[in-house]
């Protein structure tokens, strides 16, 4: 079975070890330690700094679309079957958890992108640990949580 390419962040642990070749897609390498050997980034999907601030995937998508089509498929595959060429499954990773609600990430819009391109899906790799939600999630959350226990409830009735 030929590697695969897969999505990911830095700070998967499944990642640890060589099981994977894990290529950046970042302006910066991480700059905590890491648990395997990173191989290589590459810039050509790593978004500009312009587009840095944008915290809506829907005004990001556009311009990034834009902006990874002008180095086409074409190129962005001869970079990767470099990578492929290692004989394992190669992971492109960022910072973001996305499994995290309402969280997300270049990285899964440049899957969107690859589909778009070339037909083939690209996934996030499976990631072993519990998301660390933020505390505002977890809040949401028990409040959801609190709330539903309470419609399960029946209502008591006075009729005094």
């Amino acid at each position: 079975m030929p590697p695969k390419i897969f999505t990911s962040r830095y700070s998967n642990p499944e990642l640890a070890g060589d099981k994977y070749t894990v290529v950046g897609v970042t302006r910066t390498p991480p700059k905590f330690p890491l648990k395997y050997q990173l191989q290589g980034n590459i810039a050509e999907i790593a978004p500009p700094g312009w587009l840095f601030s944008e915290t809506n995937v829907e005004r990001f998508r556009t311009p990034y679309f834009r902006y990874l089509d002008k180095t086409g498929p074409f190129q962005i595959k001869r970079i990767l079957e470099n990578y492929l060429s290692y004989g394992k499954d190669v992971v492109l990773c960022c910072y973001e958890d996305v499994r995290v609600p309402g969280e997300w990430c270049h990285r899964t819009v440049f899957a969107e992108w690859w589909k778009l391109q070339t037909g083939q899906e690209i996934c996030e790799l499976f990631n072993p640990q519990e998301p660390k939600l933020p505390a505002a999630v977890q809040k949401r959350i028990k409040a959801e949580q609190e709330a539903a226990e309470r419609a399960k409830q029946p209502e008591q009735l006075s009729f005094f």
